[in-house]
């Protein structure tokens, strides 16, 4: 993808696509052992007991692994200068070994009020199922880039 110089570049409406990710149980046990340590990211069988019913993705690694792909894409690499927010919800369970969409819309725009070259943006990223169109994650983030 070609790297963004500005955040002029952007306009409400415009969509990024970032490929695909997929998760395999021993990816999820491993995020899981380290940054969310809960029965049903960690073990199969006591998965079956939470409310789950089975083995799940952490939504922190969907998260995690979700805004690597954006930023490792290169598209916003030059000109990002951190954010302040993001507002998540996982509205679906992600299990081992299905295949999730990566995408961002920008929201909104907005130069700095204080004659910064800066700006921000506010971004929507989704991680949605490819097998069935379900949204698993969705992300709404306030990013600071330059102008």
């Amino acid at each position: 993808m070609t790297p963004l110089t500005s955040l002029d570049e952007l306009t409400p409406g415009q969509v990024f696509e970032f490929g695909t990710l997929c998760f395999t149980e021993a990816d999820i046990i491993a995020f899981a052992s380290l940054y969310d340590p809960q029965r049903f990211h960690l073990d199969a069988v006591a998965a079956k007991e939470s409310m789950f019913g089975e083995l799940i993705a952490s939504g922190l690694h969907t998260l995690s692994a979700s805004f690597g792909r954006i930023m490792g894409s290169g598209v916003f690499g030059t000109i990002s200068e951190g954010g302040n927010r993001i507002d998540t919800c996982w509205p679906a369970p992600l299990r081992p070994n299905e295949t999730i969409a990566i995408r961002t819309e920008v929201l909104e725009t907005k130069p700095s009020r204080s004659g910064r070259p800066l700006g921000v943006a506010i971004l929507r990223h989704t991680a949605t199922r490819v097998a069935d169109g379900v949204v698993v994650m969705e992300a709404t983030g306030t990013h600071f880039l330059r102008r």
